[in-house]
C-alpha cells in the first residue's frame, strides 16, 4: 500500500459473468435508505443511490467479495485480524447531488479503518476518484480514474471525493461496490 491506497485491476475474476448481478440490487435515495434501514440517532448522508448490505441482501455477492480481498489484495495491510465489512452498491447519475471532499473514518483520524471501492460500471476515464491532502482540499493529490472491475483500496482517513457523475439509469450511470472496512480491536 503507498500514500495510503492501492489500485487492483481486474479485481473480480470472470467479471463479465456477474456484471449484470450488482444492476439487480435494489437501491434507494438517502431518504428512502434512512426511513426503510433507521439507526437510531444516526443519519446517513451521501449523494445518489445505494442498496443495503450485501451480506443481508446478497451474501452470495459479499462472500466473492470477501474472496477476492483475500486473494487479490492479500493480508497486507489486514494481516487477517477480526474485520468488520459493509458492503453496497452505489449508483451516481449526472443528475445527482454534487460530491463533497469527505472521509470515510468513523472517528476522525483512524489508521486501521479502510474503504474499498470497485468500479463496476463500463470503463469512463473522465471519472473516478480524487484524493486530497489534509491541508489542501481545492486540488487533488491523485485521481484514480475509473476502469471497469478496478478495485481502490485506501485508509478511510484519507479525503476523496467522486470525480464526475453521469448518466441517467443503473444500465449508463456510475456503479460501484463501496466496502467499508473496520478492524475490531
Amino acid at each position: 500500500m503507498i500514500n495510503g491506497f492501492m489500485v487492483v485491476d481486474n479485481f473480480f475474476d470472470n467479471f463479465d459473468n456477474i456484471r449484470e448481478e450488482f444492476k439487480k440490487i435494489e437501491i434507494y435515495n438517502k431518504e428512502e435508505f434512512n426511513k426503510k434501514f433507521p439507526i437510531e440517532g444516526f443519519v446517513h448522508n451521501w449523494p445518489g443511490y445505494r442498496s443495503h448490505k450485501l451480506h443481508i441482501d446478497r451474501p452470495f455477492l459479499f462472500n466473492l467479495v470477501l474472496k477476492e480481498i483475500n486473494q487479490k489484495i492479500g493480508d497486507e495491510p489486514f494481516n487477517f485480524k477480526n474485520l468488520s465489512i459493509n458492503s453496497y452498491t452505489h449508483l451516481r447519475l449526472k443528475d445527482s447531488e454534487e460530491d463533497w471532499v469527505h472521509d470515510d473514518a468513523i472517528v476522525s483520524g483512524e489508521e486501521d479503518h479502510y474503504t474499498l471501492l470497485v468500479y463496476l460500471s463500463d470503463t469512463n476515464l473522465t471519472s473516478g476518484t480524487e484524493f486530497f491532502e489534509k491541508d489542501n482540499q481545492t486540488q487533488p493529490s491523485a485521481t484514480v480514474n475509473f476502469v471497469q472491475n478496478r478495485a481502490v483500496l485506501f485508509r478511510a482517513n484519507i479525503k476523496h471525493k467522486t470525480k464526475s457523475q453521469y448518466g441517467d439509469d443503473i444500465n449508463n450511470g456510475r456503479l460501484t461496490l463501496n466496502c467499508f472496512i473496520q478492524i475490531q480491536r
